[in-house]
């Protein structure tokens, strides 16, 4: 009677299931890489167009100015009035606040990023770590179904042996030599000997026995 490899199958699962989560996490942490690599393209992308139009802003206060006769020269010189001075401090208060407000979302868009990765790594593990608690408990039932199989195969080939010597006893009228051991008499036995009638209660109880064991089963 061939047994189950219990131990291989159970290797077997647990490879798949550490494969499993070992593929979870390198997809986060995969995922995790890319999302930090938009919000940075995005916040780049965000910082030149502020730079950007914060100049072109300036460049337009200095017209108006320039139009009004409240300053003059070059804009990239320095402020030739209060008027100029002002307007570029208060350009560069705006894109230092809008500069910090980007900088300042990205790393809450970060944080949130690894955030969910490391929630998905916790329960990609907690699945892996539960799994494993099937896994030892399906193991261990295999092997009390496997016992209770080889127990129950050896008890019906014992039965069947007794039975068949039974048989022959019956039929030949004495016990064959190769059928003592297994009906515990001596050989050359009598069918009219009371060891004959205490084997056949005998194997009435093995019946039974037998047919309780399968109900338990």
């Amino acid at each position: 009677m061939a047994d189950l490899n219990i131990e291989a199958l159970y290797r077997a699962a647990e490879s798949k299931r550490l494969s499993a989560f070992q593929t979870a996490q390198a997809e986060s942490r995969r995922r995790l890489q890319n999302s930090l690599q938009g919000i940075n393209t995005t916040y780049r992308n965000n910082v030149t167009q502020a730079q950007t139009a914060a100049r072109i802003s300036a460049l337009g206060q200095e017209e108006k100015l320039a139009a009004a006769g409240l300053s003059g020269g070059s804009v990239y010189a320095a402020p030739t009035s209060g008027y100029t001075e002002t307007s570029r401090v208060t350009a560069d208060n705006n894109l230092r606040t809008n500069l910090n407000t980007l900088a300042a979302t990205r790393l809450q868009q970060e944080q949130a990023a690894r955030d969910t990765s490391s929630s998905e790594i916790a329960q990609a593990r907690q699945s892996y770590e539960n799994n494993a608690s099937d896994i030892r408990l399906q193991m261990a039932q295999a092997q009390i179904n496997q016992y209770n199989t080889d127990r129950q195969y050896t008890y019906q080939q014992q039965t069947t042996a007794y039975q068949q010597a039974m048989q022959r006893w019956q039929t030949y009228g004495v016990v064959l030599p190769a059928d003592a051991a297994i009906l515990g008499v001596a050989a050359g036995t009598r069918t009219s000997a009371s060891a004959y009638n205490n084997a056949r209660l005998a194997i009435d109880r093995e019946k039974l026995a037998l047919e309780r064991w399968k109900a338990l089963l």
